[in-house]
């Protein structure tokens, strides 16, 4: 048996509001866990680990994080723990378990976001997303907060060239919200969100 240790959370207001942590108390106070904070990874921005036996739950999180990203991707990992410990270890990641309660907590804490960013997601709570990548609308919320003069690959027009991660791909066919591009070293095709950060190459791209 452990002895459950009373959780500080004070540490947290260096990366999320007063009202933000008032949530986080509440989601995790019943459990026993160790919240890290990670110097950012370019793999994930948070994750998640169901404990062992006689083991706490285990969060972590980058550091560097927009407030509302980083108060978004915390509650998306607490929504793992508790739907794995409602319902149970062979649930789906990210499945309709998952979906529920992480929909429900994005509502309740809804007013902890800034106004334009709630009816963004509120329409996300419907269906939740594995990752906020896949959400294009809210994806490109966040990277224009955190670069404002950010490019998008769906401003850049067809036929043109960009940089992702160091590689210089070709932008083809739009196919939905994503776009047909190809890598050039290695000739592969690609589908890519329009709401991409790219790096230009050229001047081709249109101005917001």
């Amino acid at each position: 048996m452990h002895l459950k240790k009373i959780p500080n959370f004070s540490h947290l207001s260096k990366y999320i509001s007063v009202d933000a942590i008032f949530y986080i108390k509440k989601w995790l106070s019943p459990y026993w866990f160790q919240l890290y904070i990670k110097n950012p990874r370019n793999s994930k921005l948070g994750d998640y680990k169901f404990p062992k036996s006689n083991e706490p739950h285990k969060i972590s999180i980058n550091a560097g994080l927009h407030p509302s990203l980083f108060f978004f991707t915390l509650t998306h990992e607490i929504a793992h723990l508790i739907a794995f410990n409602t319902y149970s270890v062979k649930i789906a990641p990210h499945g309709k378990e998952w979906k529920k309660v992480f929909s429900e907590m994005i509502l309740e804490s809804i007013n902890v976001y800034e106004i334009d960013l709630q009816p963004l997601l509120i329409r996300f709570s419907k269906s939740p997303k594995a990752s906020y990548y896949a959400s294009p609308y809210i994806s490109e919320y966040f990277n224009k907060k955190l670069s404002p003069n950010i490019f998008l690959l769906k401003d850049l027009d067809l036929g043109n060239e960009f940089i992702i991660k160091n590689k210089v791909f070709l932008k083809l066919q739009k196919i939905k919200t994503r776009y047909i591009c190809v890598e050039k070293k290695s000739n592969k095709k690609y589908l890519i969100s329009g709401s991409a950060p790219i790096e230009k190459i050229g001047y081709n791209l249109h101005e917001k």
